[in-house]
Formats: structure tokens, sequence, C-alpha cells
């Protein structure tokens, strides 16, 4: 097996998360945030991660259209890099995690160490010392690019334990958009996959980013996300998060608004089909006066089912003008699905405006009714009050990540009809 390259520096964090990893026990239902998802059967450590191999060949070149670039990643493999030449020149870095060490040594291994030392469970430490591969996209102050970037990750193998970390960093006034995608391979429908990711988005003073999550593995692959941001004064984070895939989800995003004026928007849909178990955490942590957040995700469960989601707003004592919401939405298609919802506050403040909300609710009879009265089949009525549910958060997204997720969201219906 070859060894891994990387800058001495890397090797001592990868060290120190190892040792803390070997001192923690996986979490169980007497921890809080995992009180309803239970990993006790799961014999985490069987999965391996894939042999290092020397890279097969030069990643493809050449950014697609309606892209500013562009990295491709199959099975832990660099497959494709690209970045638009305006950008290029103008000091926009799209990178593979592993060339960005040495160029950015100084962010990297400060964010890498506050990574280590904010873990609070094995899963997550266990990611920062067996990180595998990832992607690193860097926009320097005052550059605004409208077209999205797309970092695009297939795993693949039985068995096998891939831990990817995406880091963006966007420097004072940057404006940028990405599509960030992983799946499985989609010929090998029952393969197993661990996957255990990592996700931080820093934006500076005045910088401005859209992303969008998307996660499509195998209905066998368990899949763990633990992401975190930080927003400069004045800045704006829109984050949406399409949970489709997978047998086990446990995720989390932790978006911090550490400056005055900043803003975050956390939206997310997700379809949980039978068999399935989703808990999704959401953390609004307001740090600074003035800032405003909003967490809104829906989510639809069929019979057989369950999904459990946890939102946080917090609220430090000199958060002053603090507007914070979050609510959350469920659909129940099948009188064996479940799903819990548990929204809380934590406020250090008086003034504040903070709120929060959650439904759940079936699909209406009368709606129904009225579809298949106008010759639609009940399959079809059923499929069409679904997309409109999830259409309103959807809509906004760019087209080839709303119809991927749409194209998804109509199949999970056809085969549970």
């Amino acid at each position: 097996m070859m060894e891994r390259r990387e800058p001495a520096w890397m090797k001592e964090l990868r060290a120190k998360a190892q040792e803390r990893f070997d001192g923690m026990s996986w979490p169980t239902t007497s921890d809080e945030e995992w009180r309803r998802t239970d990993v006790s059967g799961i014999d985490a450590l069987s999965y391996l991660p894939a042999p290092l191999a020397a890279a097969n060949g030069t990643p493809r070149l050449g950014t697609p259209a309606g892209f500013a670039g562009t990295l491709r990643f199959d099975a832990g493999r660099l497959v494709e890099s690209s970045v638009s030449e305006q950008w290029r020149k103008r000091g926009v870095r799209l990178l593979s995690l592993d060339e960005a060490l040495e160029e950015f040594e100084k962010p990297l291994s400060d964010l890498f160490d506050e990574g280590i030392d904010a873990a609070d469970n094995r899963f997550a430490m266990w990611h920062y010392s067996a990180w595998s591969h990832g992607a690193f996209l860097m926009v320097p102050a005052g550059i605004e690019i409208a077209e999205p970037f797309l970092i695009d990750l297939t795993e693949r193998g039985e068995g096998i334990l891939s831990s990817p970390h995406v880091v963006v960093m966007l420097e004072e006034g940057a404006r940028a958009a990405v599509v960030h995608r992983i799946a499985g391979d989609p010929n090998q429908k029952d393969e197993r996959i661990l996957c255990n990711a990592g996700v931080d988005l820093l934006l500076s003073d005045a910088a401005a980013l859209q992303y969008y999550e998307a996660q499509y593995l195998g209905p066998q692959s368990l899949y763990f996300r633990h992401a975190r941001t930080r927003g400069g004064r004045d800045s704006s984070l829109r984050h949406f998060d399409a949970v489709l895939g997978g047998k086990l989800v446990k995720s989390r995003i932790d978006c911090g608004l550490a400056g005055t004026g900043s803003e975050a928007y956390l939206n997310g849909v997700y379809y949980c089909r039978d068999g399935q178990h989703m808990d999704i955490r959401t953390v609004q942590r307001h740090h600074s006066p003035s800032a405003t957040s909003r967490a809104y995700y829906k989510g639809a469960v069929a019979s057989g089912g369950r999904t459990v989601f946890q939102g946080l707003i917090e609220v430090d004592t000199g958060a002053s003008g603090t507007d914070a919401y979050l609510t959350n939405r469920n659909l129940i298609l099948g009188d064996a699905a479940r799903s819990d919802s548990i929204p809380t506050l934590r406020i250090g403040n008086n003034d504040v405006r903070c709120s929060h909300g959650s439904t759940t609710g079936r699909l209406s009879e009368e709606e129904l009714f009225y579809l298949e009265s106008r010759g639609l089949s009940r399959n079809e009525s059923r499929e069409m009050l679904v997309v409109g549910y999830f259409e309103d958060l959807l809509d906004h997204a760019p087209e080839m990540y709303r119809e991927g997720a749409m194209e998804r969201i109509r199949s999970r219906l056809a085969s549970a009809a």
C-alpha cells in the first residue's frame, strides 16, 4: 500500500485526532443528540479505507458550460479538475484538498485543529483522523461569480470507509455558489459504504455564498456528516440540503454567525423510504449582535421509514438584536411511518426575536379526490401532491440540482406505489 503524501503538520493533526479517537466511545442513546439514533449495531471499524493508489493519468480538464469550475472524484480519485480561465487569472483556486495543504498551510492547519478540538463524538473525530479526499475552493476578495462551481463525488466499493472533506473560503466581499453532490455507484445498488463526511464553509466580512448539498448514496450505505459554517460581518450564507439516500443518515450543520449583521438561511428536503432512518440536526449559533438566521426543512416519510429532525437556535448573551426562526414540516405517507421533530431555543439575551414551529400531517384526502376526479390515477395524484409539497424549497436551486432531487423523489414514490 502506498504511503499518503502530505505535510508534516497534517500528519501531526491526524495523530492528534487518532489519539483522541482511541480514547472515545461510540455515541449511545444516552447521549441527547443520539437518543433516537442507535448505532450500537454498526460494526463501524469493519469498514476499511480504500487502498491508496497512484493517480490514473492526468485528470480531465475543461469547464462544462454553466459552471465556473468543476472537481470530480470517483472512488476517492480525482478524475476531473477545471476552473474557467477568467477566474483562474483572477486568483480563484479550486483544488483537491491534498493539493491545497501546501499552498494554504496556515488557514487549513488552523481549520483542522479547530475542528479536532470541536469534535464532540467519535464519528466526527474519526473523520479528522482518517479523511481520505476532498475539495478546496478559495475566492479572493471582491470577486463575484454568478456561475456555480461543481464538486461531484462518486463513492464506490464494498465494505469501504470513505471520508471526504470539502472546504470553501470566501475572502472579504467575495460572492460564489457551489453545487456539492455525493452519490453511490448507480450500477451497484446494494454496495455497503460508510461515508463519514466533513464540510467547512468560511465567509469573511461581506462575503456571500450559496451552497447546495445533495446526498444520493445507495440504500445499504451509511452516511455521517458534520458541517460547520462561520460568517463574518454582513456576510450571507444560503445553504440547501437534499438528503435522499443511505440506509442510515446522521448529519449535523453547525452554523456560527460570528459577525454583526451576518445572515444565514438553512433550508433542506429529505425523503425517507421503507427501511431508512434519517436523523438531521441544524444549529443556528448567534455570537454577534443584529444577525439573522432561518432554518426551514421539509421531509416526507414512507411507511417503514423513520425521521428525526433536531433544530437548535442558540443566542449568546452579547448577541442583542438577534432575529432567528426555525421550522420543520413532515409529511407522513404510510401508517408505519414515524417522524420526530424537536425544535429547541437556548436564549441568553432578552433583546431578540426567536421562535420555532413544527408540523406533521398526511396527504389531504380531499385534494387526492379532486385530482382523481379530474382523471388522474391514485398514484399520479399522490405524486403530484408530494412533488408540489417540496417545490417551494427546490424552485430556487440551480436546474441540475433541482432536477436531480426531483427525479429521485419521483423514483422513490414510484417504487413505493
